[in-house]
Order: C-alpha cells, then sequence, then structure tokens
C-alpha cells in the first residue's frame, strides 16, 4: 500500500536555449511529448506567453499535474512534475527536455506528499453527524 498521496519532482533547467523557452508554442510541444514519453495521461493544457518575455503554463494531466516557468533572460527552466498515487519513471522525459532545452545543468529533487498516516488523522468523519 502507497503510504503518500503524491509524489513531487521538481527539476531545473540552468543554460537553456533563450529563444526556445520564450516561445509558447514550443513549450507547449515538448511537454506534450515529454508527457507521451513518461506515460501520462493529458487531460488538458494551458501555456501562456508573457509580454515582453517568459512562458508559464499547466499541462494537467490524470495523474496529476506539470507545471512550467521560464526565464529566457536568465536562460532559466523550473518545472513541477506531480502525480497522484505512485511515482513515475520521469527520466528519459526529463533527460529530453534537457537536450531540447540545450540545458548546460539539470538539477532535480524528489518529495513525497500527502503522508496518509496524517492525513487520517486529520480528516473529518462525515457521516451525517
Amino acid at each position: 500500500m502507497n503510504s503518500f498521496l503524491g509524489h513531487q519532482t521538481t527539476v531545473d533547467f540552468y543554460g537553456c536555449h533563450e529563444e526556445r523557452i520564450n516561445s509558447s508554442n514550443y513549450i507547449k510541444k515538448v511537454l506534450l511529448q515529454a508527457a507521451k514519453m513518461m506515460n501520462l495521461s493529458v487531460v488538458n493544457a494551458i501555456i501562456h506567453e508573457f509580454s515582453p518575455i517568459g512562458v508559464s503554463g499547466v499541462i494537467v494531466i490524470e495523474e496529476s499535474h506539470i507545471a512550467i516557468h521560464t526565464w529566457p533572460e536568465h536562460n532559466y527552466v523550473a518545472i513541477d512534475f506531480f502525480t497522484c498515487g505512485k511515482s513515475y519513471d520521469l527520466v528519459e522525459g526529463i533527460d529530453w527536455l534537457a537536450k531540447e532545452f540545450q540545458a548546460k545543468k539539470v538539477t532535480q529533487s524528489q518529495e513525497k506528499r500527502g503522508n496518509l498516516q496524517e492525513v487520517k488523522k486529520h480528516t473529518l468523519v462525515t457521516n451525517g453527524h
């Protein structure tokens, strides 16, 4: 049995290609391809291109979400993968994104979210009372 509700993987991409990470069309295309590579089921995608610079977006997946924000002026991309229930193998998709962004350095961290023991302690019983 899983002891956590979700798994969060945050990834920092440094030294990225400025023009690529400043295009909402490009970001949407590569995130959708990465989701497919990681066997995540896409529900919807909303990507916003800021003026004069930067892109933010969310890919809603059946497993939860992928969120992104880019700072082209700093050649930097931050991505958050959140999956419910089980941890997914994201390595292939993250490696592919690093190549697409032409990142010179990639760091990542993982965290389990929603400890079920804590959730059970703080769940209100709503059986009519």
